[in-house]
């Protein structure tokens, strides 16, 4: 008996299909290998390269969700980096999540960094019209940056949490983590 790459249910000898969740069975794993390379991940119908789901063991899946959520909530990405270092699901949302961890960061220190510079620019000579414009331009700027960024850790989790591998839209193609820890 074999288990469904994508949900982990078991598929009995001689199926073609997952009867749960339709997702076709491979009978050799470089079969399914070569297929996913060659046509890229199918999701819905279309071609989705950045769903990497069936490249992970369905079972590390189900033991490791909790472990990638805490991936996407700020510092806790350092749970799953140090807790989980054997399970390929948890690193790769560990990756993902610590990308977002690392902009929000980077952000936070240039906002400080420019909100100082204007106020000592501005405020100092007197000119306070214009200061304040430039300190609510950089509010603006900041808010949208969070906003986008709570968007990337909601996407991060709700995948976690359904057992997918798909990689954060613009930076899930940096892999900080693998590039450290190997």
């Amino acid at each position: 008996m074999a288990y469904c790459k994508k949900c982990g249910k078991n598929i009995p000898d001689g199926a073609t299909f997952c009867s749960y969740c339709g997702t076709p069975v491979y009978d050799t794993e470089s079969q399914a290998h070569t297929q996913q390379h060659q046509y890229g991940t199918q999701y819905n119908g279309f071609m989705n390269p950045d769903d990497l789901t069936a490249e992970f063991d369905p079972m590390d899946i189900k033991q490791n969700k909790v472990m990638a959520v805490l991936a996407y909530l700020g510092l806790l990405v350092l749970v799953p980096i140090f807790a989980a270092k054997n399970s390929k699901y948890a690193r790769f949302h560990a990756s993902q999540g610590l990308n977002i961890t690392i902009i929000y960061f980077a952000q936070l220190i240039i906002y400080y960094v420019l909100s100082i510079i204007i106020r000592m620019i501005f405020f100092g000579t007197g000119i306070f019209g214009i200061g304040g414009i430039f300190i609510a331009f950089l509010n603006i700027i900041n808010t949208i940056i969070l906003l986008i960024l709570c968007a990337f850790a909601i996407y991060g989790i709700v995948n976690a949490v359904q057992g997918k591998c798909k990689k954060l839209p613009i930076i899930g193609k940096f892999d900080i983590l693998g590039k450290f820890m190997k």
